[in-house]
């Protein structure tokens, strides 16, 4: 390994991190996948920074309905985010399979497709219903 290896190593590490948070690239933001963070739980379109929180279905379970009607598959506790994550990168049907991004398997793309649209529209219901219709 020559010197300057483990540099150019972290560097190429960090500019893939902030590529994936949606940084830097603001006119270059691809949304035809979804992006899975399996450490924080995230569903982000593309790599962009337009993410929803798996953890909005632990309070919204009863609005589930959708994604565990397009996938097969319940929803389980007590880590509704995590087995929510799990029913994502492995649908029931095998019709995809969340494809890692890099060697840490922390980031996975998701195929757009009727399955992942209904899991990401029913994340963003969730959102609204928990915080935008506060009041309402």
């Amino acid at each position: 390994m020559t010197p300057g290896r483990p540099a150019k190593l972290a560097a190429l590490g960090v500019a893939a991190a902030i590529g994936l948070a949606g940084c830097g690239t603001p006119n270059l933001k691809n949304e035809d996948y979804y992006t899975l963070d399996t450490r924080y739980l995230l569903l982000c379109r593309g790599t962009s920074n337009h993410c929803l929180e798996l953890s909005l279905v632990a309070s919204a379970i009863t609005k589930a309905d959708p994604i565990e009607e397009a996938y097969g598959r319940q929803i389980q506790g007590p880590n509704y985010p995590l087995s929510l994550a799990r029913i994502l990168l492995s649908p029931a049907d095998e019709s995809y399979r969340g494809q890692p991004v890099d060697g840490s398997s922390r980031y996975y793309t998701l195929p757009v497709n009727d399955k992942t649209n209904i899991a990401w529209d029913t994340l963003d219901d969730m959102h609204a219903w928990l915080y935008e219709d506060v009041g309402n």
